[in-house]
């Protein structure tokens, strides 16, 4: 039995930000062909710095990565500067990632802290929440250690359902980059 691949569109892309003599069709060495879009780097626009604190300002409270009041910034000669804290790193990347392509950016100066609020007490009571869920209450015998972003499970359990149940809860807790495993499974 064969399948028919499926044949291109002989439309050509759609593509107003560039011009023809920006895009450059080259040939590789295993014979594959390609387009290469060559964009120029952006102009800088200059802008005044009330309007650009506005603009990050706003650009800030409509990306939906960034938390809400947990990011502050200011402007310095078209340099936007990022402060304060968030709970994980992606939220730090979508805050700079909002302000950096804003018409008048030079540059951006991201001090926001990633600050992990993993606390032993809520990895321990998402354990126990868990393992309740799934019938099983030993959750008394899981020692919790939490240092900074890591979490250290230790113990014994009676089956690796309850290991797995333990782990997942553990890494559901805001802050938490690593979980060490050291739980033995009882025959």
């Amino acid at each position: 039995m064969s399948t028919s691949m499926p044949q291109p569109f002989d439309a050509q892309p759609f593509s107003p930000l560039l011009s023809p003599a920006l895009v450059q069709r080259t040939v590789f060495d295993n014979g594959v062909e390609a387009e290469i879009s060559l964009i120029a780097d952006r102009t800088y626009t200059p802008r005044d710095d009330r309007e650009l604190l506005a603009a990050s300002t706003r650009a800030l409270r409509d990306a939906s990565h960034v938390p809400k009041g947990r990011v502050v910034a200011s402007v310095r000669g078209g340099t936007v500067v990022l402060d304060k804290r968030t709970s994980f790193y992606y939220e730090r990347a979508a805050a700079e990632c909002a302000v950096r392509f804003l018409d008048g950016v030079r540059s951006v100066e991201n001090h926001i802290l990633v600050e992990p609020t993993a606390l032993a007490d809520a990895v321990r009571l998402r354990i126990a929440d868990a393992l309740l869920r799934t019938a099983v209450n030993e959750a008394t015998h899981i020692a919790v250690q939490a240092v900074g972003g890591t979490v250290i499970l230790q113990g014994v359990i009676q089956s690796s359902a309850e290991r797995d149940a333990a782990e997942r809860a553990a890494w559901t807790v805001a802050g938490v980059h690593l979980v060490i495993d050291n739980l033995i499974v009882s025959a």
